[in-house]
């Protein structure tokens, strides 16, 4: 046991002067509530006792209740094993409760039998009187059924050194929520250790009419389609970040939910790769999909898998997935599964000479692709090749990428989805140490910086495209990362970035990433997450003005409109839904700011 008294006493000591009780719903006779204790440095076991006004019949999801008192106004509390770690930061215990009347106010907290309280030097050691925290009706809304993300010690992994919470946003608690928001994505036969109760297994047939295996992979927004452009994307991104800020994910005790998290997607490209020149680019037709409002294990429509071909080529989406696959390569090498890298690595290099020989636009092949690429297959041949080289040191990889970043003007610039002309420069200029590429990065970003030309909400936000406007700013706020790791602009890209993220995090006024600090977004535009576990959902449900019915934890919504208006309205999906690709940069910033820390 790391936590003696001596320690118990100095880390209760810190945090008594700011934990507090928040109801998030009141229906009456039953409510929700979150109770925030601050814990100053890590412990292995914990116990809680919670003290109620009046009498409450409790459901709690986080936590072995081992007694009751007092007429069922005083909780015993313990750790589920699994929780036993919290590490330093906020460690949040969620429950609905039965009462008669309106929500019961806390009055007393216990945690590891000192007094916890949000004012003064209580020390109580387990029942009493004290007043407690703070109880602040309705601030931050959550939904009627859901467990509690688990935090970063919470998750199974080892612990490093667990970084600091900075200023006022904790990063490890956020990206440990965004891995978990890829893990509510998920497709196909759901593993043993699941970690989002209210997901079911699903699409375990897709692949049939091509006679594939294709369950698995992820959904790619709020719809239930398996769109392979931007996952791809998403998977180049994601690894980008853990392969930059790998010391980050390793001490927040997230490598290992990392890794599984982007696995369980490569190992589904594997499959939608079954020959050298024939890739599925996409699962899903879309006006069937977008025309249901249900849980994805309830879909019955037909799935079709859409290939690209040596004959009907897409050279957008088989070069990305050939980034994708390099890029992963590096990170499970780095973690030390050589034998996977190769595997990967062998798929990267076929998908890249399937995308460079049959050239083709991929939506002339898949036209009903809710994301065609309106600037063509250079960028992605460049960044293809780029990443290749990255990941072989071969010099006929470093000569393609060179010889098309010149030929097809990719100093341009952009970085999202269907454009990675900024995110080549810094690869290469990683490769090469050549100072074009970071002139070109220079000159690209210096328009994204405030001042610089680009447009800037009032409250500070880089808004750039009404569709997903966070999107693009977390997207320009990793590349700032990136690029100040490599020595460039160090200071002003770091500020830029971390400007950027708090601004999702809270400095805008609120929270615009589910699940997570001040008044959070609590209907996001997502059907699994909307729909009770069992029951019929449809668009009655979709309609309604209630909370989502489960906690989509760590999903980035769209964001606001250029004036900071924000609305949390699960109609607009351009405000309020959320993507895979939303979470790629956003994560890779949210590590690359704990690394920061360390």
């Amino acid at each position: 046991m790391r936590c003696t008294a001596l320690i118990l006493l100095a880390l209760l000591g810190a945090a008594r002067a700011q934990s507090y009780y928040e109801v998030t719903g009141d229906w009456g006779d039953r409510f929700q509530a979150n109770v925030y204790i601050p814990v100053s440095q890590a412990v292995n076991g914990w116990t809680a006792t919670l003290k109620f006004d009046k009498a409450v019949e409790l459901e709690i999801w986080l936590a072995e209740v081992t007694s009751t008192s007092d007429g069922n106004t005083v909780f015993e509390l313990k750790d589920m094993g699994w929780n036993a770690n919290v590490p330093a930061g906020t460690f949040e215990l969620s429950f609905i409760a039965n009462t008669q009347g309106s929500a019961a106010n806390l009055v007393g907290l216990w945690f590891n039998g000192q007094e916890v309280t949000s004012g003064g030097t209580g020390t109580g050691t387990g029942t009493g009187t004290g007043t407690g925290t703070t109880h602040r009706p309705s601030t931050v809304s959550t939904s009627h059924t859901h467990a509690t993300a688990p935090t970063a010690a919470q998750s199974g992994t080892t612990l490093g050194v667990v970084p600091p919470v900075v200023g006022a946003y904790d990063y490890v608690d956020a990206l440990a929520k965004s891995i978990l928001f890829y893990e509510a994505q998920r497709a196909g036969n759901l593993p043993g250790n699941n970690r989002v109760p209210w997901r079911r297994s699903c699409c375990q047939g897709d692949g049939q009419d091509v006679g594939i295996d294709l369950s698995g992979g992820w959904f790619d927004a709020g719809d239930h389609l398996k769109l392979h452009f931007p996952l791809s994307y998403t998977i180049t991104v994601l690894s980008w970040g853990m392969i930059e800020f790998k010391r980050a994910y390793e001490a927040a005790g997230e490598m290992a939910n990392a890794l599984d998290s982007i696995k369980w997607v490569t190992d589904y490209l594997i499959k939608c790769h079954p020959s050298k020149f024939e890739f599925v680019a996409q699962v899903g037709d879309t006006g069937a999909d977008h025309a249901v409002w249900c849980q994805p294990q309830a879909m019955t429509m037909y799935r079709p898998a859409k290939k690209v071909t040596a004959d009907q080529p897409g050279s957008e989406v088989t070069a990305e997935t050939a980034a994708a696959m390099a890029a992963a390569s590096i990170v499970f090498r780095e973690n030390g599964d050589s034998g996977y890298a190769d595997t990967l690595l062998q798929h990267a290099r076929d998908l890249y000479e399937f995308a460079d020989t049959y050239r083709g636009d991929y939506q002339n092949v898949i036209h009903d692709t809710p994301y065609p690429s309106f600037g063509g297959m250079n960028d992605e041949l460049t960044w293809g090749a780029a990443w290749l080289y990255r990941a072989t040191g071969e010099a006929g990889y470093l000569t393609k990428a060179e010889q098309y970043y010149d030929e097809y003007g990719i100093s341009g610039g952009g970085f999202s989805w269907d454009e990675k002309q900024s995110g080549a420069m810094l690869v290469l200029y990683k490769a090469t140490n050549k100072e074009k590429y970071k002139n070109d990065i220079v000159t690209y970003m210096s328009r994204k910086m405030p001042g610089g030309g680009d447009t800037y909400t009032p409250k500070g936000m880089l808004w750039l495209n009404e569709w997903g406007s966070c999107r693009h700013s977390a997207n320009h706020a990793f590349l700032a990362l990136v690029a100040a790791s490599m020595g460039i602009n160090t200071g002003q890209y770091r500020e830029f970035a971390a400007n950027q993220i708090h601004y999702m995090l809270g400095d805008s006024g609120r929270s615009l990433v589910v699940g997570y600090g001040h008044n959070h977004p609590v209907r996001p535009h997502h059907r699994a997450s909307t729909c009770p576990i069992d029951g019929w959902c449809d668009w009655n449900t979709y309609n309604n003005w209630d909370f989502n019915e489960n906690v989509l934890y760590g999903a980035l919504v769209g964001g606001p409109d250029a004036h900071d208006n924000y609305v949390d309205d699960r109609s607009n999906f351009h405000t309020n839904e959320v993507a895979v690709d939303y979470n790629a940069g956003f994560q890779g910033c949210l590590a690359g700011l704990i690394q920061l820390t360390l």
